[in-house]
């Protein structure tokens, strides 16, 4: 590969995430690239929550608020393009991109996301992010004391379902869409918390502007305010797996508190990282920032601590 531009670090994926990390690297003048040619994972939802300051901001608002910011950082270059290639060599990084040719950093921050994997019925892509959300925590509050759904088939639905019904509504019901998979133990529990489980098969799903509605196998029509989607995700991008970056169990990138991949060079922020201690799956707006400003600015006095050792010796 042909290098074409030089930077102290590269940063792929435009969310907030990646542009907290612009913004600390831009802070302290370090020469940056920020590639963001991808739609975030919270495009579908009408607006952020939990971000203060930030509350009820629409997430396309909070991109274009982020990227006046990073506009005023003279060491910060924008370029809506997406990395194809990226190669790892010892003393520095290779990132290839569409429209953009070679560009050569010293150090890579990846910030590409995770994919939530949808379940194969008919008009949930409409629903999801207006009616129908993949996180009670988040989305919650503006559905308190409705008539709710959960929607999954697993021990971890079984479980949303409780949460929802504890913390948000008590009229709540667990739709399993077919046999319910989870243990004889959890069905018990759910009935003694007066959770209804409803197992008919789900064949469609209709979003409007009064709520969400299940159309079921045998015709009939189950209707609700709002609903949540006990998901899966994948990574958002191949780029972690083309770098050989180790994942945890749940798929996501291995980093150290200080957001470092097992690759040489290259750490990763946002909600495709995860450090191997951490439990749960804590993926808010909030903790990408977090995760971002913490991987800038340990990276930045790192950088700066290699010039410091050099010119000691």
């Amino acid at each position: 590969m042909e290098s074409q531009s030089h930077f102290e670090v590269a940063i792929i994926g435009g969310g907030p995430a990646g542009m907290a990390a612009a913004q600390v690297l831009g802070r302290q003048r370090r020469r940056v690239v920020l590639l963001d040619g991808h739609q975030g994972r919270n495009a579908a939802a009408s607006s952020v929550h939990m971000l203060l300051g930030r509350e009820g901001m629409t997430p396309e608002g909070l991109v274009l608020a982020a990227r006046r910011e990073l506009a005023g950082l003279h060491t910060v270059s924008l370029l809506l393009t997406e990395a194809t290639n990226v190669l790892v060599e010892d003393s520095r990084v290779l990132v290839s991109a569409v429209a953009a040719g070679t560009i050569c950093a010293d150090f890579l921050i990846l910030a590409t996301g995770v994919v939530d994997v949808l379940p194969p019925i008919p008009g949930v892509g409409s629903a999801y992010g207006t009616c129908l959300f993949h996180c009670p925590l988040c989305h919650g509050f503006e559905a308190q004391d409705q008539r709710l759904v959960v929607l999954g088939n697993s021990e971890h639905a079984a479980f949303m379902a409780a949460y929802v019904h504890d913390r948000i509504s008590r009229d709540v019901e667990l739709c399993s869409n077919g046999k319910p998979d989870f243990c004889a133990g959890t069905r018990e529990r759910l009935r003694r918390g007066g959770i209804r489980i409803e197992d008919r098969d789900v064949v469609g799903i209709r979003a409007s502007a009064g709520g969400l509605a299940l159309l079921m196998g045998d015709s009939t029509v189950r209707t609700y305010n709002a609903g949540f989607l006990s998901t899966r995700f994948r990574q958002g991008s191949p780029l972690p797996h083309a770098l050989g970056c180790c994942l945890t169990d749940d798929g996501r990138v291995q980093v150290d508190h200080f957001q470092r991949t097992s690759v040489p060079r290259v750490l990763a922020v946002g909600d495709m990282a995860k450090a191997a201690t951490a439990a749960g799956n804590m993926t808010f707006v909030a903790t990408a920032v977090a995760s971002g400003v913490t991987a800038a600015a340990y990276l930045d006095e790192d950088i700066f601590a290699k010039t410091w050792d050099t010119q000691g010796s």
